[in-house]
């Protein structure tokens, strides 16, 4: 009984998060461009299989979760990188997961240690760990479609980084009410990600697929934080503040 209430919870926040922040995207799923999955699992031990017995068709998770990030970061179907082949492989190393290669061809490194940690600290609970995998998918994904300023990551990589996270909270694959005051904007990961949605939510309707518009790599123009107010009309450190002050009204029911 508590998983399915679990699962159900889970869904309504997706459901809440995805009809309220990508509604008004033009992209139809009928002439998006699904890539090539070649999917290897590397691993043969039971933490490897783990991978399989989670998400049943990994294929078809990778391919539907290509088609949700883009909903998030795009607004017209002609904007959408060519991402052509993404080389998708389950091995056992330290770490959790890694994007690497630019369109056409994206591999994705998967951990089956962290996968198999992971899912003991569930207490084994499937649905919560199909949730953790999405959720790391839909970040990597991000990174194989979204622009970065022509290959700048060393300079700005908190906020590709950021962005990358939005994207996973504004799919409902990170837990939005988890937000905490301090740090900074330029902290990366969940720092970022939940300013920028606060943005999108409060702010600037269209902020996250702006702000990856700003990053185009032949615009001739560099990216700066700058930028943030170009597209909000407000600085990017008064937006923090406002931020800091008033994160604790913004929450999504569960």
């Amino acid at each position: 009984m508590f998983k399915s209430v679990y699962i159900f919870k889970v869904l309504s926040a997706i459901l809440l998060l995805c009809h309220s922040l990508t509604g008004y995207t033009q992209i139809k799923r009928s002439e998006f461009k699904e890539p090539a999955i070649e999917f290897m699992n590397l691993d043969s031990t039971a933490k490897g299989s783990l991978y399989l017995e989670i998400t049943k068709k990994p294929e078809a998770v990778i391919k539907e979760t290509c088609f949700k990030v883009c909903t998030i970061l795009y607004r017209h179907i002609n904007e959408i990188p060519n991402v052509e082949t993404i080389k998708y492989t389950v091995s056992d190393y330290d770490g959790v997961s890694a994007k690497d290669g630019y369109p056409p061809i994206i591999d994705i490194a998967f951990s089956s240690s962290y996968l198999e940690s992971n899912f003991n600290k569930t207490e084994q609970d499937s649905a919560k760990m199909l949730n953790e995998i999405i959720g790391v998918l839909s970040h990597e994904l991000t990174h194989a479609y979204q622009w970065d300023d022509g290959g700048r990551y060393s300079e700005i990589g908190g906020v590709i980084e950021g962005i990358a996270d939005a994207v996973r909270t504004m799919l409902g694959y990170k837990d939005y009410n988890s937000k905490k005051p301090g740090g900074s904007y330029k902290d990366a990961y969940s720092t970022s990600a939940f300013f920028f949605v606060w943005i999108e939510r409060n702010i600037h309707k269209d902020f996250i697929y702006e702000l990856n518009q700003s990053m185009l790599a032949n615009d001739s123009v560099k990216w700066t934080r700058q930028q943030v107010k170009l597209i909000t009309g407000t600085s990017v450190d008064d937006l923090w503040k406002q931020y800091q002050q008033n994160m604790h009204l913004d929450t999504i029911e569960i």
